[in-house]
């Protein structure tokens, strides 16, 4: 029921703002060069099949779509062409929500500061939006290997996962552990663990981040 409502108010934005919500063929866009990663396990996308999802223009123009992807190694959100064909906007891309395979609406944005070799138009997803927030940072990256004994080479994607503060107009790279949040919060070990112990928090879950921040922001 909880998931039914939030997806019922996601998609309802979308219907309440319909002088914002533009035509999907109304977008500027520019065909999409396919690389091919013919030998390469796996594949370069943040979910490898289509979702459904919200796009906001720099120019401010909204769209809605039911066929996006996120490629992490080139950093660009694409899309289905009437035709089928694989596109990207020609106009930059401020920010976009996607709808996960869990349905949960994930919000990602760029217009950061750079930092750790990122740039402004990096996107990061938005883990809590408040008086100290936190972004995570998913990447893709080609690895190569060799099985014991064989001279064939093996390439496969691997993920990473990093999260960020944005401290002082600053993007800091954390490690989110006990010591961390006691710090960055000013708070006593005895607070946290009691917290933590209640709530059964994980910190490799971004929903129970979200709640962590949400408590200890206020």
């Amino acid at each position: 029921m909880k998931n039914f409502l939030f997806l019922l108010f996601f998609f309802s934005v979308a219907a309440n703002a319909q002088s914002e919500i533009q035509p999907f063929g109304d977008a500027k866009r520019t065909p999409l060069t396919v690389i091919k990663y013919t030998d390469v396990e796996g594949n370069p996308y943040l979910y490898n099949f289509w979702v459904k999802g919200k796009v906001t223009l720099k120019n401010g123009k909204i769209y809605s779509n039911d066929s996006l992807k996120y490629d992490l190694i080139d950093d660009k959100l694409i899309f289905k062409n009437d035709d089928g064909t694989l596109m990207h906007f020609a106009e930059p891309v401020r920010a976009f929500d996607l709808l996960s395979k869990d349905l949960k609406v994930l919000h990602f944005r760029n217009g950061l500061p750079a930092s750790n070799g990122l740039n402004s138009e990096s996107y990061f997803q938005i883990i809590y939006d408040g008086k100290i927030p936190l972004f995570k940072r998913t990447g893709k990256f080609v690895t190569e290997s060799k099985q014991y004994n064989s001279a064939s080479t093996i390439k496969s994607f691997n993920t990473t996962y990093n999260y960020y503060l944005l401290q002082n107009e600053a993007l800091v790279k954390v490690s989110l552990n006990r010591k961390t949040i006691i710090t960055l919060f000013g708070i006593k070990e005895d607070q946290l663990n009691d917290y933590l112990k209640l709530e059964k928090i994980d910190f490799k879950k971004d929903e129970d981040l979200n709640k962590l921040f949400t408590y200890f922001n206020k």
